[in-house]
């Protein structure tokens, strides 16, 4: 029987990964959740248009492949809806939208508090509690 080391299995050795900007390095899963779901709630009564992914994805800060996932996590536990328009995208995909639901304001508001405990901790600076569209 063979032995490989994992480096062999995986492909070889990876570079380090090299991560983009000083906020994406540091942001964790209760500040991605809260950026998303404070966008969603923010946009409430906007236009259809600011809560495709699109417009999501460069409000918070989040690549859309991985903000596609959370959405999907957020809308399987009813803390968001995906609204489907009749039109098709420019890629034949169907136009989709996002709203937050009464369940996800109130989860918005329990993480933003858990994130204002970790500021007075010092776990987290005070920029995290902003969306990096914000001027703060």
């Amino acid at each position: 029987m063979n032995w490989y080391k994992p480096s062999q299995v995986l492909g070889g050795p990876k570079p380090p990964v090299i991560l983009m900007g000083g906020m994406r390095s540091k942001r964790d899963l209760v500040v991605t959740l809260y950026r998303i779901l404070l966008y969603l709630s923010r946009m409430r009564y906007e236009e259809r248009d600011t809560k495709r992914l699109v417009r999501v994805s460069r409000a918070v800060g989040i690549e859309r492949k991985e903000l596609r996932s959370h959405l999907e996590k957020l809308e399987h536990g009813g803390l968001v809806e995906r609204i489907e328009d009749a039109g098709r995208g420019r890629g034949g995909h169907p136009l989709v939208h996002w709203d937050i639901s009464e369940a996800g304001r109130v989860w918005r508001s329990d993480l933003g508090r858990l994130i204002q405990l970790g500021q007075r901790l010092e776990y987290y600076p005070e920029s995290f509690f902003y969306l990096p569209s914000d001027s703060y």
